[in-house]
């Protein structure tokens, strides 16, 4: 695809425009009211001085990806096992929760006689046929669910803001909940990192900045700030005010598609993940070849989210709680990332830059006060050393493999340059 800034916000913004991220963006409108606004600009502009750090590490450091920065901060096993934490289990997590709501979405809105749980499965089914096909193509899909999804919030914004509105209302903040939702908005941006390597890091945080202060905006004069808070579909009531049944079918539309860019994203990223060499060496064997994690990945996935949803962990309140632990996990990954970025910059220029080190102080923070100030702490904390557990000794499976097939072709070429005469 020739334009890399189009390319680059369909592959970014994938997360960014689900309904998870609405949910988040919507009861955090409700617990901080305006206040949302700057914070929002805040995390927005930390990510960005993150990402415009990482990106001059691997120039500097001449490493071409996010494995091979991390190499250098923890080592080969180590950093494999915090890339795959950050993305297996938020794709599968991600993948269950939000099929389930595009289910639910379609039955209600469109359909009712329709299963949702048999529309969920076609769509699993649909994304995964959908991985298959080649890059060129599926960038292309994905380019669509972005446009589709976008165009219908933006309609919504747009109808809201011209329309006659009441007057937003004041909200209470307390302190530490304040903190926690500055906190949480930081995993809107999962997946961000995945856009063309010409463009600014700072384009899907102000996109998204823009995006999620229309419609706090628009969401605070439509809707009150304690249904706002309290809500687990908070888009939709808020798109039911703006137009009434339209606007529910709107923004059903923006619910499917915008999870079907979701899933998609986080699918690319696992792929470009494995597709990742497992150390320093450029010589070293990449974690899945090319052609296995396009073919064997997608299908392992959604046997496994589809098993997720068969057996009912759907409908349960844990799938929320895992779910927020895969969010942070990913955030984890990405605070490691800005870490090792900062050492490799002082190791090459013998100096730090006072905003990386600003920003990373602020996402090992961030990071600390989701994990520990969580109502659900304890399962949290479970999930996560389970994750990492599963994931070191998978690490470990892999380089064991692939030092053996190394090790196989060396013999194997070895032999071949000794009977050549």
């Amino acid at each position: 695809m020739k334009n890399s800034f189009f390319l680059s916000l369909a592959l970014g913004t994938g997360w960014l425009i689900s309904p998870e991220s609405l949910v988040i963006a919507g009861n955090a409108a409700g617990q901080m009211g305006v206040l949302t606004i700057p914070v929002l600009a805040i995390v927005a502009i930390l990510l960005g001085i993150s990402g415009k750090c990482i990106q001059q590490a691997k120039l500097v450091g001449n490493t071409g990806s996010d494995i091979l920065l991390l190499d250098k901060l923890t080592g080969s096993i180590p950093a494999t096992a915090i890339l795959l934490t950050s993305c297996v289990p938020l794709t599968i997590l991600a993948a269950t929760a939000l099929l389930v709501s595009c289910g639910y979405t379609f039955n209600e809105v469109f359909l009712y006689w329709f299963p949702n749980f048999g529309f969920s499965f076609l769509l699993l089914a649909l994304l995964t046929l959908i991985q298959l096909l080649p890059e060129r193509l599926l960038l292309r899909v994905q380019l669509g669910f972005v446009l589709t999804t976008v165009t219908a919030l933006l309609f919504l914004l747009l109808y809201g803001i011209s329309s006659a509105h009441p007057v937003m209302k004041s909200v209470q903040h307390s302190p530490e909940v304040t903190t926690f939702t500055s906190a949480l908005l930081f995993l809107l941006f999962a997946g961000s990192s995945l856009t063309e390597k010409k463009q600014s890091p700072l384009l899907i945080p102000i996109a998204g900045l823009l995006l999620f202060s229309l419609w706090t905006v628009t969401s605070l004069q439509y809707v009150s700030p304690q249904r706002l808070a309290s809500s687990t579909i908070p888009y939709m009531t808020v798109a039911r005010k703006i137009m009434g049944d339209p606007g529910r079918q709107i923004m059903g539309v923006a619910v499917i598609t915008g999870s079907c860019a979701a899933i998609t994203t986080l699918l690319l990223i696992c792929r470009r993940i494995l597709n990742n060499q497992t150390s320093s060496d450029n010589s070293s064997r990449t974690l899945l070849s090319p052609g296995k994690q396009r073919w064997l990945l997608p299908p392992l996935l959604a046997i496994i989210s589809g098993t997720l949803m068969a057996t009912g962990l759907a409908g349960d309140e844990l799938l929320e709680v895992l779910l927020r632990g895969a969010l942070i996990l990913w955030l984890f990954q990405y605070t490691c990332l800005c870490l090792a970025a900062l050492l490799q910059i002082r190791q090459e220029k013998q100096q730090l830059t006072m905003a990386g080190s600003v920003c990373c102080i602020v996402l090992l923070f961030s990071l600390s006060f989701l994990i520990f100030k969580d109502p659900h702490r304890s399962e949290l904390l479970i999930f996560i050393i389970s994750m990492f557990a599963a994931a070191n000794i998978a690490a470990v499976g892999l380089f064991y493999i692939n030092q053996r097939n190394t090790s196989k072709e060396s013999k194997e070429t070895t032999s071949t340059k000794e009977n050549t005469p």
